[in-house]
């Protein structure tokens, strides 16, 4: 009885191994999520292949940064500005590398855009994805020494507001690392955690001067005092003390 003949192993290229690699294989990476995230673009591949080039640093640079003229006409123009930086926001925090190389000042000044331009929608996301960032210490954020003082008080501000609402969550009980402490009943004291710590650079931050805010920004956002308004309603206590009106209860989102 002649020997059986062996049939020739198939060829598999490597595109084909690369395929099937996509599409089963996982790992902290999630390839395939990713690019998933990435079809609304031309050239998602591309896109994610980019996000691995560590240029200008590992670590991406803030968006702009905008003045505070450019960021209150910005509802007026149509939203230019918050569609490019926001556009996409949701699919790129699904994306591991975008993550990894996202910061908590860039956080920051998202925070920033979106309260000038008016989104507080998006800003009560932006301190959530913030909130569960469990890398992102508050007192490890480092000055910005913005050069522009008008939207370093802003800043500072925001700063120091985001630090009043992130220990107000822990004492509801919440955690960064989703590790929730509940209570079981309502008349149950408020469960014990320490407490983040604010960077000491804020305190350094002068208020708004406000003759530089006159020449600076559209006499409609200056109200009788020479603050600069952005809400009307608004009583939070950290602006205030830099001459800004205005609400925060978007950072207080739950």
């Amino acid at each position: 009885m002649p020997p059986r003949q062996r049939r020739p192993r198939p060829k598999v290229s490597l595109w084909a191994r690369f395929r099937w690699w996509l599409l089963v294989a996982h790992s902290p990476l999630q390839i395939r999520n990713s690019l998933c995230r990435l079809r609304s673009s031309r050239y998602p591949l591309l896109d994610l292949i980019r996000m691995f080039i560590p240029y200008p640093s590992w670590y991406y640079p803030i968006q702009g940064p905008h003045s505070l003229r450019e960021l209150i006409e910005d509802e007026q123009n149509g939203y230019p500005i918050i569609n490019a930086h926001f556009g996409e926001i949701h699919n790129l925090r699904a994306i591991p590398v975008w993550r990894w190389r996202d910061t908590p000042l860039r956080s920051i000044y998202r925070l920033y855009e979106l309260h000038l331009s008016g989104r507080y929608a998006l800003m009560g996301w932006e301190t959530e994805d913030f909130f569960g960032r469990t890398d992102w210490k508050l007192e490890d954020i480092p000055d910005p020494q913005d050069p522009d003082p008008l939207r370093y008080a802003v800043v500072a501000s925001i700063m120091e507001e985001l630090h009043e609402a992130v220990n107000w969550r822990l004492g509801l009980g919440l955690r960064r690392n989703k590790q929730h402490v509940f209570r079981e009943e309502d008349g149950d004291p408020w469960p014990p955690f320490t407490p983040e710590i604010l960077p000491k650079w804020t305190a350094k931050v002068p208020p708004l001067d406000k003759d530089l805010l006159r020449q600076s920004i559209p006499a409609s956002s200056i109200d009788n005092d020479g603050n600069l308004r952005l809400d009307n309603s608004g009583k939070a206590p950290h602006f205030a003390r830099r001459h800004i009106v205005t609400t925060r209860g978007w950072l207080y989102t739950v």
